[in-house]
């Protein structure tokens, strides 16, 4: 089961090219008083001290569950439906930058700690599959607000594989603890950077699992407020 593939409306566009290029993180760097970007060697050693340059022995997936699922900047052979134990998608990571501002900051979706999440795994091909990952961690890891991880996954059909996985670094100052559905709306609403509204990344991702037949609760009770705004 697939989902609408989409291009964030913000003037940095969210493209495998441009992420290659490296103008997510020049974009950061020139925003005074932005989060360090994390060098290309930095990036590297991370995704390798989960994932070497070899590989694992055995079919990477991406576990998608928030914007990877309308734009996910890498190439894969197989997209299908998902879960994961341990954690759940939660707006818990705040942003000054891409999709909020000092003044205005946005929230962002993490995979926080408990419960679970269903999602869709992105299978890639073997041949590509270092180079894909590499993408992603300019992408997601660009100021390394994220912890990646290879979780345990179960596939719609009963397979269980690994994923790659970006989970809440609760240890970083962006983590935001609070729990009340009012107070993540009005931040959504009101924010927006330079890769788009903080509402569109909403919107996007709430389609998208829609589209999938995911009921999120905290989404939908986000979902209500903002239509009252």
């Amino acid at each position: 089961m697939a989902t609408t593939k989409k291009i964030n409306d913000g003037f940095i566009k969210l493209t495998k090219e441009n992420i290659s290029k490296g103008q997510l993180g020049d974009k950061i760097k020139s925003i005074s008083g932005s989060d360090k970007v994390l060098t290309t060697k930095e990036l590297l050693n991370a995704r390798r001290n989960i994932i070497p340059d070899k590989g694992i022995g055995e079919d990477i997936y991406i576990f998608a569950y928030g914007s990877l699922l309308w734009n996910p900047t890498v190439d894969y052979e197989e997209e299908c439906l998902a879960k994961i134990y341990g954690f759940h998608r939660s707006f818990c990571m705040k942003t000054n930058l891409g999709r909020g501002s000092f003044k205005k900051p946005g929230l962002m979706l993490g995979l926080d700690r408990g419960g679970s999440c269903r999602g869709s795994a992105l299978k890639l091909k073997k041949s590509e599959a270092i180079k894909n990952i590499d993408i992603l961690f300019r992408r997601e890891m660009v100021t390394g607000a994220y912890k990646p991880k290879l979780l345990k996954t179960i596939l719609e059909d009963g397979r269980k594989v690994m994923s790659l996985a970006f989970t809440v670094d609760k240890k970083h100052k962006n983590y935001f603890q609070n729990k009340a559905i009012r107070t993540k709306a009005t931040m959504i609403s009101n924010a927006h950077g330079f890769l788009g509204t903080c509402e569109e990344y909403f919107s996007n991702t709430l389609q998208s699992l829609s589209e999938l037949n995911i009921v999120d609760s905290e989404m939908i009770a986000i979902s209500k407020h903002l239509k009252k705004n």
